[in-house]
C-alpha cells in the first residue's frame, strides 16, 4: 500500500488525496477538543448538581448492560429507546440528587461505625457468615469501582434510606381495610361460561368491491410495509475463524490434556428446599422428612409451606447461611431447621455428583473458543486490511469473499425485527451476531458498507446494503384477497359480539341462560370456581375464556347477571355469575398480605416524597445533548 503512495506521489491528484489527509487531521483535532468541551457539559442539572454526559453515558451502559444480561442480548439499542430506559436512568439519578440536597439541608449525615456495620452485613461481602476483605475487594474489582468511591456511595444511599425510613416508618393502613381487601381477593366466586366463536359464523352476503376498498383506507397502516433491506454479509463466526486459524483437533486434544488438571466438574448437589412461616409447621415437616416421607408428600399434609427444587447446584449456587451444612449430608438426608428473616427452611440432598474432570468432548468447544481467541488478534488485523483494501478498491463483498475463500450470506428484504416479508424470522435462534448485524444493517446507507465489527466471543462480520425499500402501502389490488379475509373476520366478530350482548342482556337468571344456549346452539360450561387473587397467577386454565379485563366485569356481577366480552381465543365470551361462595385465606397468607400491602404502601410515600422534594428543585434537561446521546 505504502509503495503504491511512494511510486505515484510526484502525480497532482496524490498531492491533492495527501492535502485532505492533512487537513482531515486538522479538523479531526479541533472536533476533539470540541467533543471534549461538550462532553463535560450538564446533560441534567438539578439546583446546584449537575449531571454530565460522561456520567449518564456511564449509568446508562450499566443499565443496557443489566438489561442485556436479562434478556440474554435480544433487546436492540432502538427498543431500549423506545421503553424509556434513558427516562427511568434519568429519573433515578435526579431522585438521588434531591434526596442528598435535603440530607445537605439537614445537615445530617452518617458514622463511620454504621457505615462499616452496614457494609460487614452485606451477604454478598461474606464467607461462612463473616465479613471477608478480599471478596470486599474482589467484587469491587469486578464492578470496576475503587474501595473510595464505592464508600462514598454507601454512605450516601444509606442516608437516603433512612430519611426516607423516618417518614415512612409505621405507616399502614387500618386492620378492617386490610380485612375487607384480603376477603375481597380471596373470595370464591362460581361462574357459568358461553364461548361463541367468530370462525364459525357464517356471512349473510359477501363484501363489495366498495366495501372493500373502503375498508382497506380505513386500515391502511395496518397493512402498510415497513421498511425492507437487503444485505451481503461476509461472516467470520467461530467455524470460519477456525478454519482460518487452522485450529485443528489434534491441537484442542494438546490443549486439553495441558490443562487436564484445571478443567474439573466441582461437587454437585440436587437439592430441595421446604419453606414455612411457622416453626411449628417446620418441626411437624422435619419429623416427617425423617420418616422417610417425600417432600412433595409432606406439602400435601401441610399444605401452609413452600417447596422449591432447584435441581443440580454447586456450593456457591447456595445461600451461605445453609451452603455448609447441605454439603456435608449424605444423599437422602434433610438438614435441621434453618430460621432466617423469610421463614424456616429444611434442605434435602436427593442426589450427589462428586467432582470430576471435564471429558474432552465436554471441554472441547471451550478449548476451542479460547485457542481462537489466543490466536485471532493477529489474523483478524490482516483480514480487515484485506478486505478494507479490496472494498477502497472497488471490489464488491462477494468478490472479496471469492479471492479469500471464504462464504458471502445473503438476506433479502428484511426489516429491522429480523423479519422477511411474510413476517417471519430470518434467524431461527437470533445470536450477538444477528442481533449486531441488524442494528449495523439499518444504520449503513444504500452502497455502502459497515466496515469490520467484531462480536465478543463470537467472530466478526462486514456487510453492505445492495438495496432499501422504504417503507409504504402496497396497492389496493396486490392484497384484495388479504383485505377480503381481514374484512369477513371483522364481520364475523362484530355478529358474534351482538349475539353476545344480547345472550348477557336477555340472560336474567341461569335457567334464562341455558334455554338461550340451546336456542343458539351453544355449549354451557357451568361451576368455574375463581377467586381475584388467582386472576394473576400464571397458567389459569379459565384464561382463554375469561381474560383479565373481562374478569374484572365478571366479579362485579350480582348473582345470576351476566356479561359479555373479547375473549383470547378469536371469539367472546358470555359469563355469569352463578353464586358467591366463602374466602379461602390461611393466618399466613393473610400475614404476608398484610406485610406486602404495608410495604406498597410505604413505597408510594417514598415515591411521592422524593417527587414533592422534586418540586422544590430547578431541573433542568438539555433535550438535543440528550437526542445526540440517544441517536
Amino acid at each position: 500500500m505504502l509503495q503504491v503512495f511512494r511510486d505515484h506521489a510526484h502525480k497532482w491528484f496524490v498531492k491533492i488525496l495527501l492535502w485532505l489527509i492533512v487537513l482531515s487531521f486538522g479538523l479531526w483535532g479541533i472536533g476533539d477538543i470540541i467533543y471534549k468541551f461538550f462532553a463535560h457539559r450538564p446533560v441534567v442539572t438539578v439546583g446546584k448538581h449537575d449531571i454530565s454526559r460522561e456520567e449518564l453515558s456511564h449509568h446508562l451502559q450499566k443499565e443496557r448492560a443489566r438489561i442485556n444480561e436479562m434478556t440474554k442480548g435480544q433487546v436492540t439499542a432502538q427498543q431500549l429507546k423506545e421503553i424509556g430506559m434513558h427516562t427511568s436512568v434519568i429519573n433515578r439519578l435526579v431522585s438521588q440528587l434531591v434526596l442528598s440536597d435535603e440530607l445537605d439541608r439537614m445537615n445530617l449525615g452518617a458514622s463511620d461505625e454504621i457505615l462499616k456495620e452496614q457494609i460487614q452485613k452485606m451477604p454478598a461481602f461474606q464467607t461462612d457468615g463473616r465479613f471477608d476483605a478480599n471478596k470486599f475487594l474482589s467484587v469491587l474489582q469486578q464492578q470496576g469501582m475503587n474501595e473510595r468511591a464505592f464508600l462514598k456511595e454507601a454512605r450516601l444511599s444509606m442516608q437516603r434510606q433512612q430519611l426516607l425510613a423516618s417518614i415512612t416508618i409505621g405507616v399502614n393502613l387500618p386492620e378492617s381495610y386490610k380485612n375487607n381487601l384480603v376477603d375481597a381477593l380471596t373470595r370464591e366466586k362460581v361462574f357459568a361460561f358461553v364461548e361463541i366463536d367468530a370462525s364459525k359464523i357464517k356471512l349473510d352476503h359477501p363484501a363489495t368491491h366498495e366495501q372493500l376498498e373502503s375498508f382497506y383506507e380505513q386500515y391502511k397502516d395496518k397493512y402498510t410495509i415497513p421498511e425492507l433491506r437487503s444485505i451481503t454479509a461476509l461472516v467470520l463466526d467461530t467455524k470460519v475463524l477456525r478454519h482460518i486459524l487452522g485450529i485443528t483437533d489434534e491441537q484442542i486434544r494438546k490443549s486439553y490434556n495441558a490443562q487436564k488438571e484445571n478443567l474439573k466438574f466441582p461437587e454437585r448437589r440436587n437439592i430441595a428446599r421446604l419453606t414455612y412461616a411457622q416453626e411449628d409447621n417446620a418441626q411437624k415437616a422435619l419429623a416427617l422428612a425423617k420418616k422417610g416421607m417425600s417432600f412433595a408428600k409432606i406439602l400435601k399434609e401441610i399444605p401452609e409451606g413452600e417447596l422449591e427444587e432447584p435441581g443440580l447446584v454447586v456450593k456457591e449456587q447456595i445461600p451461605e447461611f445453609a451452603a455448609k451444612e447441605i454439603f456435608a449430608l449424605k444423599s437422602g438426608n434433610c438438614t435441621k431447621i434453618i430460621p432466617t428473616g423469610f421463614g424456616f427452611h429444611i434442605f434435602q440432598v436427593t442426589k450427589i455428583e462428586h467432582p470430576r474432570t471435564a471429558t474432552f468432548e465436554e471441554a472441547k468447544n471451550e478449548i476451542e473458543s479460547m485457542l481462537i481467541q489466543e490466536q485471532k488478534s493477529g489474523k483478524l488485523d490482516e483480514i480487515r486490511s484485506q478486505i478494507d483494501d479490496a472494498i477502497a478498491s472497488g471490489q464488491t463483498l462477494a468478490d472479496v469473499a471469492a479471492k479469500m475463500k471464504l462464504v458471502v450470506h445473503t438476506f433479502e428484504n428484511i426489516n429491522a425485527k429480523g423479519q422477511n416479508l411474510e413476517g417471519k424470522p430470518v434467524f431461527a435462534k437470533p445470536t450477538a451476531m444477528h442481533v449486531s448485524m441488524l442494528e449495523k444493517a439499518f444504520t449503513v446507507e444504500q452502497g455502502l458498507d459497515s466496515g469490520f465489527v467484531d462480536v465478543p466471543r463470537e467472530g466478526a462480520f462486514v456487510l453492505s446494503v445492495t438495496k432499501v425499500s422504504p417503507a409504504h402501502a402496497p396497492a389496493f389490488a396486490d392484497i384484495a384477497h388479504k383485505v377480503q379475509r381481514d374484512w369477513e373476520a371483522e364481520q364475523r366478530l362484530e355478529s358474534v359480539s351482538k349475539l353476545a350482548s344480547s345472550i348477557a342482556s336477555e340472560a336474567k337468571s341461569f335457567t334464562l341462560l341455558n334455554a338461550l344456549v340451546k336456542k343458539h346452539n351453544l355449549t354451557l360450561s357451568a361451576n368455574h370456581t375463581l377467586s381475584r387473587i388467582e386472576l394473576s397467577k400464571q397458567g389459569r386454565k379459565s384464561a382463554d375464556l375469561l381474560p383479565v379485563p373481562l374478569a374484572e366485569k365478571a366479579f362485579m356481577l350480582a348473582p345470576e347477571a351476566a356479561t359479555a366480552g373479547r375473549n383470547d381465543k378469536g371469539g367472546f365470551t358470555v359469563v355469569m355469575l352463578q353464586k358467591t361462595g366463602h374466602s379461602k385465606v390461611t393466618k399466613e397468607d393473610k400475614q404476608k398480605f398484610s406485610v406486602n400491602l404495608d410495604n406498597m404502601i410505604q413505597a408510594d410515600i417514598s415515591s411521592a416524597t422524593v417527587n414533592a422534594l422534586k418540586e422544590l428543585h430547578k431541573i433542568e434537561t438539555n433535550q438535543e445533548m440528550l437526542a445526540q446521546m440517544m441517536d
